[in-house]
């Protein structure tokens, strides 16, 4: 597929929904306007059996780029959601087996095939447990000595915990370390990802630098979160499901306070905002929204 260079179009990726870009937005803007074919990918933890509205936000900018000619990979984290991403955690995630997470990533394909159309648009499914599992202790020393405990440390939650009196655990800080490896192993030019995911991707960055001698883009989105705050997820218990019934959703979506509309059309859709009082919100919805 021919890559596409349209101006309006790869600034309307770059702005919304995003929350920043890494180095910055004018350098990847450049980037992908020279017309070259850049490879990206967008990372879930199996950590359970539902994706949620979170993962929406970067489905919808991965269909984007890959309307663009560039080639997407959804990595799923068989061994990293083993370890438990410790982002924004006050206390260490339960270990998974896996053989559990494997069973929580079995109805993936099928949640995001509503999103993308797997038969039309041709996306890579890879599986971080392939590469990060040949690992010799020798290569892990080797990958760990490009990292240094006080930035590790230096992690808001690890902070709180620790003024908290809780325990820290010496596998959560490997977490960023294997995401990095997982874009340095796959040779990515680009990674999307959640704002409260910058850590862990932008360790990714340093990592591609230091061993690839590669610039690595970083986009980060804006989370979806409620009037407190926090953000709407399943380890909040008020997610919204990608498997969940159009009429349900919009029936969620609807109860939200009127804070979070304008937030949530802007990241959880791709209607065009001058169109959209032409038409009733819940007829634009159904359309958005695949059966």
């Amino acid at each position: 597929m021919k890559v596409i260079t349209d101006e309006k179009k790869i600034d309307e990726l770059l702005t919304r929904g995003v929350e920043r870009v890494y180095p910055d937005k004018s350098a990847l803007e450049k980037f992908l306007m020279s017309g070259k074919k850049i490879k990206l990918y967008f990372g879930i933890d199996p950590t359970g059996g539902a994706l949620h509205l979170g993962h929406l936000v970067q489905f919808l900018k991965l269909k984007k780029f890959q309307d663009l000619g560039h080639e997407v990979v959804i990595l799923i984290g068989d061994f990293t959601a083993q370890i438990g991403d410790p982002t924004d955690k006050q206390t260490t995630r339960k270990s998974l087996t896996h053989k559990q997470v494997l069973e929580n990533a079995k109805g993936y394909k099928k949640q995001i095939s509503r999103i993308l159309d797997l038969k039309k648009l041709k996306i890579n499914f890879v599986y971080n447990a392939k590469w990060t599992n040949k690992l010799t202790p020798g290569d892990m020393l080797e990958l760990a000595s490009h990292f240094t405990v006080s930035n590790l440390l230096a992690r808001s939650m690890f902070q709180e915990r620790l003024k908290a009196g809780r325990e820290v655990y010496v596998h959560e800080f490997l977490y960023p370390i294997f995401q990095a490896y997982d874009a340095v192993t796959m040779n990515v030019d680009l990674q999307i990802g959640g704002n409260d995911q910058m850590f862990n991707m932008l360790a990714g960055r340093d990592l591609m630098k230091r061993k690839k001698h590669k610039e690595m883009f970083v986009l980060t989105t804006k989370l979806l979160v409620d009037p407190t705050g926090k953000k709407m997820g399943k380890s909040e218990g008020n997610m919204i499901t990608l498997d969940d019934e159009a009429n349900d959703i919009f029936g969620k979506v609807m109860s939200w306070p009127d804070s979070m509309i304008a937030s949530g059309f802007e990241i959880c859709t791709d209607l065009d905002f001058n169109n959209f009082a032409t038409e009733k919100p819940r007829d634009q919805f159904q359309k958005q929204w695949k059966k």
